[in-house]
């Protein structure tokens, strides 16, 4: 996998369920093309035989050549149809604290291990990097120190074996050891092939999109934040992250993904602490984006889950929580992964979560049973007043967009 394109093996879940068959039928030459997805990969999607008049090349008559009494109109090739993507999101990854004594002791993979095959069945899986991946720098000044992360650099092997194509760096913990921390972290991304957004050598890196092309189709992802230590900012000649202060901004920057890009997802790391509910400005905002052309609004910061709702068609997730994190509360370990798929048009479908509890160092670990019912009760409770209804079946929950 590398940064700019994509491919990896797909399980069942993730796949188009059925045959894709296509049928050129061409003048001279009647071919059938038969495409049956072999289990645990996707089904490919349709293809179609090139059109006679570019397989073959017609003869080119001569003076004396008898002219052609065939009146069968000629058959145009038949456009390809853009493939639907499956998407798979979660919350904040930390490196830090219970995660680095995990790698310590198990190594680099360990963290995500119990979640790789289900991140990597999709065809884009995106995380927010709440720590640097830097073992240099010099802790920031005016936070607690109990607040200062800084992630063990092996945490990659982590997302390279999870799959992960894209993290989000716009958060109040990027530059926690400065800028040289920051630029560690952006060298052993690059590296990995995995792309990222909203933090950077200076503000125009800071503020541009991820770009990965899947299945032909360029997606655009943004990440900012409303949770910003001044110290934070970046200049023309300054490292920092990209700020969500302002939603016109940020609007002005999704509209120009859109020009370049088929689909565009955006991030923002914002809320209140352990609140339950999205206030007056997510919700605000999450629609000014949608308006603005984002396909997509996967959000964090609060350390719960916060509602799934809908707009426009367009999916909105105020916070998916922690993911990797040790975190203090039981309530801030009940977290899941939210999947779905984003079809031809950018239209919304198939909507799940899966129900993910945070154990041992904060290591996400997949729940069924009574723990994944409480979970999903949980996220379908404080989504209901948004008007989204979240149905419970064997231990996942479903969304209707």
């Amino acid at each position: 996998m590398s940064r700019g394109s994509h491919a990896r093996a797909r399980s069942p879940y993730s796949m188009l369920l059925g045959v894709a068959v296509a049928f050129a039928l061409i003048a001279g030459t009647g071919i059938a093309v038969a495409v049956l997805a072999a289990p645990g990969e996707a089904a490919p999607g349709w293809f179609l035989a090139p059109a006679a008049a570019e397989a073959i090349p017609a003869a080119i008559p001569s003076a004396e050549s008898t002219p052609s009494t065939d009146t069968s109109p000629s058959v145009e090739p038949t456009p390809s149809i853009p493939a639907t993507i499956t998407i798979a999101a979660v919350g904040d990854l930390l490196f830090d604290l219970g995660p680095r004594r995990m790698i310590a002791a198990k190594g680099g993979r360990a963290p995500l291990a119990k979640v790789a095959s289900l991140l990597r069945a999709a065809d884009l899986t995106i995380g927010n990097l709440e720590t640097p991946l830097s073992n240099r720098g010099t802790p920031v000044r005016g936070k607690p120190a109990n607040l200062i992360f800084n992630g063990d650099p092996r945490g990659i092997l982590s997302l390279t074996a999870s799959g992960v194509d894209i993290v989000g760096l716009a958060n109040n913990h990027a530059m926690d050891h400065g800028t040289i921390a920051l630029k560690d972290t952006l060298a052993t991304l690059d590296r990995a092939g995995i792309g990222h957004a909203g933090a950077g050598v200076n503000a125009k890196a800071a503020w541009a999109p991820a770009i990965v092309t899947i299945k032909g189709r360029k997606i655009a992802y943004l990440a900012f934040t409303q949770i910003l230590p001044a110290y934070f900012t970046p200049s023309s000649t300054r490292a920092g992250v990209a700020s969500g202060y302002s939603v016109t901004k940020m609007t002005a920057a999704v509209r120009a993904a859109h020009k370049v890009a088929d689909l565009v997802i955006v991030s923002v790391h914002w809320g209140t602490e352990q609140s339950y509910t999205a206030n007056a400005r997510q919700r605000h905002d999450a629609r000014a984006l949608i308006d603005a052309g984002a396909d997509a609004v996967l959000s964090h910061h609060p350390h719960v889950m916060q509602g799934i709702d809908t707009y426009k068609g367009k999916l909105i997730a105020y916070s998916l929580g922690n993911f990797l994190f040790p975190y203090k509360t039981v309530e801030g370990r009940k977290t899941f992964i939210l999947r779905f798929e984003l079809g031809p048009t950018g239209r919304l479908a198939n909507v799940s979560a899966v129900p993910v509890y945070l154990g041992e160092w904060g290591a996400p670990v997949v729940q069924t049973g009574a723990s994944a019912t409480r979970i999903l009760q949980k996220l379908a409770a404080i989504s209901k007043p948004m008007g989204t209804k979240l149905t419970i079946r064997a231990g996942i929950g479903y969304i209707k967009p």
